[in-house]
């Protein structure tokens, strides 16, 4: 009955969006199949892509004792990396249908009971008459701009970076990084607080989250960290890269396309 409710409740959603009629069909390919893209319009879209980037991280990462630097490797595979690109611009669109598309019917959302196609969309209020609200739009566009790394011959990609290149010998559950470079480490949870110094891909203790604060239209929580040598301060909470913390990856299905696999939390 519930999957009855919850496809009924998708249907009328569809039907309201203007949709002229088109199912969401399966999420793994059930529905009819798109025309592949050429090899030539893929290289082409990788180009334009590729172009527009603003924020590009290196394709590997360099290594040093005490921090973790970023890398992307989606680069590196040109299917992939048009498929995250066109991902990109669907949770900028706020688009459910394009997300639930590329969404596996066997998607892990949680290290319980819930999983798959219709624990996902409940679970994130998919199945919502006000998408535009939910939540899921913030967390997708931040977890997919900190890059990630492939696996299984590049048959798999997790993001963000520190959690899918976390040194093994710091707890997840009490370290983090600072995910930036230059990043203020502050007296106080405060823009106005004193500066103590600059900080950039030092891996951290994470003590407490305190107050939240809108800075330049985002909110987060202000992170005390405790650096390796072991000054303390406060770190505004959008620099803060929390390896126990929300992480996506996908796996190439039947056929080469690319489906959202997991989108979960927690240790």
């Amino acid at each position: 009955m519930r999957a009855l409710a919850l496809t009924f409740s998708l249907g009328l959603l569809v039907f309201s969006c203007g949709s002229g009629g088109q199912q969401a069909g399966d999420p793994d390919g059930g529905a009819p199949e798109k025309p592949a893209v050429s090899p030539d319009s893929l290289r082409r879209l990788y180009a334009e892509f590729m172009v527009a980037r603003t924020d590009s991280m290196p394709t590997y990462q360099v290594k040093e004792e005490g921090k973790l630097y970023p890398v992307d490797e989606a680069p590196l595979d040109t299917a992939f990396f048009v498929f995250r690109e066109q991902l990109k611009r669907t949770v900028a669109g706020k688009d459910v249908f394009g997300l639930l598309d590329v969404t596996a019917k066997d998607i892990k959302v949680s290290f319980g009971e819930e999983a798959g196609f219709d624990d996902f969309v409940v679970m994130w209020g998919l199945d919502s008459k006000q998408p535009d609200t939910l939540r899921i739009w913030r967390l997708l566009a931040r977890l997919l701009a900190e890059g990630g790394t492939f696996a299984d011959n590049r048959a798999a990609f997790t993001a963000p970076y520190y959690f899918s290149t976390w040194p093994a010998e710091y707890d997840p559950v009490d370290y983090g990084t600072i995910a930036g470079a230059g990043v203020r480490l502050r007296e106080s949870p405060s823009l106005n607080s004193r500066i103590l110094k600059t900080i950039s891909h030092d891996i951290v203790t994470i003590l407490e989250e305190a107050r939240e604060e809108e800075i330049g239209g985002e909110i987060y929580p202000w992170i005390r960290v405790e650096l390796l040598s072991g000054t303390q301060g406060y770190v505004f909470g959008k620099f803060v890269g929390d390896p126990v913390g929300y992480r996506v990856g996908f796996e190439k299905k039947t056929g080469g396309r690319w489906r959202m696999a997991f989108l979960l939390a927690g240790d």
